[in-house]
């Protein structure tokens, strides 16, 4: 017992993730969250309409539409699209430049990953990336870029297309550029 607890001790343990050292934080910018009277309110005015179509008796061909199986958004589906637009809206103005889908290639444009990163504009950033050799998590502090797994490091620099640097995998040194995907 004595043996395999000084056992546990003295091997070494895997560090751990970069997102598991920092203690949960609820968002800067909150997702649209309706208050309690969200949907009561009646509606004023020539809002009151049809709150939803018959059904439809036999398809609809692309010539005989006419514009007439919608109807009008509800006042309650209205407001709640532009509470989502707007949060959306806050929450990319306060991403970080790497915040995004991306691409890394090699010097020749050949495709080596495809990443996406989360960046909240303050602390590490996270995300994925993938290739044809397999995928695995992706993490950065501005500078560098860790595709873990294998994938390799990168270092960043500013472009006007985006972002270059230099990719280590296996010892071996290549320049890249990192770009949002066409």
């Amino acid at each position: 017992m004595l043996i395999a607890a000084l056992a546990a001790l003295l091997t070494p343990q895997a560090a751990p993730h970069p997102s598991a050292l920092e203690p949960y934080s609820p968002p800067a910018i909150r997702p649209f969250e309706p208050g309690s009277d969200f949907g009561r309110e009646t509606a004023e005015g020539d809002g009151a309409g049809l709150s939803h179509r018959p059904p439809l008796a036999a398809p609809v061909t692309v010539d005989a539409y006419d514009g007439a199986y919608e109807v009008t958004p509800t006042d309650v589906e209205i407001a709640y699209d532009q509470g989502v637009t707007s949060a959306e809206l806050r929450a990319d103005q306060t991403a970080g430049p790497l915040n995004g889908v991306w691409r890394i290639r090699d010097a020749d444009g050949r495709t080596l990953y495809d990443i996406v990163l989360m960046d909240h504009g303050v602390g590490p950033v996270e995300g994925g990336w993938r290739s044809r050799r397999g995928r695995g998590g992706a993490v950065s502090d501005g500078r560098t870029l860790t595709l873990e797994d294998g994938g390799g490091v990168v270092t960043l620099e500013r472009s006007q297309a985006g972002w270059r640097g230099s990719l280590t995998v296996d010892g071996r040194t290549r320049p890249v550029t990192i770009t949002r995907p066409d």
